[in-house]
């Protein structure tokens, strides 16, 4: 299906977070091409775009006019790039709206922490390797398996690759994470294991989640919801964390209610 691109003019760059350890918040797009079917950030954008997740995208078409204003004037902090959308989504690629926040950002000392499901992060390692102080790259993956995920996470970049750009970024001695979040039932478990030796052979922290029922999930992802609430998320978080320390690998929860 055709992505529907939109544009409009922001007159704010940097957001508050309410996030654990960030401060600032920024997102270049509305809306993200992934069209994960368990996404909680179609709660937090309109309506039509939230309807249509993954359908359509608006570009903040004078992001970077306004965050190369916001910086001179604002706190240094940490800021999340992104939180409810990817910042590597396939449009990046065309419209370089990250890579030009992501300049301003690191030029100013502003200490950054990307999460994305986008491989072309490895386009911008001239940036990031150039200031890697101050930064951090985040991979998100629930399965390792392709064609589950194509299923569940259609326009992201496939796992194999988002590995691939994490051993890459990992190598250039910048801070890596994985996020297994959420952890799908019927779906995450079988990856578990080879995720944990993926963190201990990039040195990347392991931060993890449960999954999360929201009132818009249908299809697939009310069927996983269902599951969900049969779970004993202690259990799995107990065990995530007894395999993390047998690897030597460096476990967080991603929140504290799990």
């Amino acid at each position: 299906m055709e992505l529907l691109v939109e544009r409009a003019r922001v007159s704010s760059a940097l957001g508050k977070s309410n996030l654990p350890g960030l401060d600032y918040t920024l997102n270049p797009y509305i809306g993200c091409s992934h069209g994960c079917i368990y996404c909680y950030a179609r709660l937090y954008s309109d309506p039509r775009i939230g309807k249509n997740w993954g359908k359509i995208v608006v570009v903040k078409e004078n992001i970077v006019e306004v965050l190369a204003r916001e910086v001179r004037k604002k706190k240094k902090g940490v800021v999340g790039l992104s939180t409810i959308t990817d910042p590597y989504q396939k449009i990046e690629a065309k419209e370089e709206l990250t890579r030009e926040l992501l300049r301003i950002l690191l030029d100013c000392n502003f200490r950054t922490s990307i999460q994305t499901k986008g491989s072309l992060v490895v386009r911008d390692l001239d940036i990031l390797s150039s200031k890697i102080e101050l930064v951090d790259v985040g991979f998100t993956i629930t399965t390792l398996e392709d064609d589950i995920a194509r299923a569940i996470e259609p326009g992201a970049s496939p796992p194999s690759e988002r590995v691939k750009a994490l051993e890459k970024i990992s190598a250039e001695g910048i801070k890596t994470w994985i996020f297994l979040g959420p952890i799908v039932p019927g779906v995450s478990e079988e990856s578990i294991a080879e995720i944990l030796e993926i963190a201990k052979a990039t040195n990347s922290l392991l931060y993890y989640d449960k999954y999360r029922p929201k009132q818009f999930m249908s299809g697939k992802a009310k069927e996983f919801a269902e599951r969900a609430k049969k779970i004993d998320w202690k259990a799995v978080s107990d065990e995530i964390e007894r395999l993390c320390r047998s690897k030597g690998v460096e476990v967080a929860k991603a929140f504290d209610d799990l």
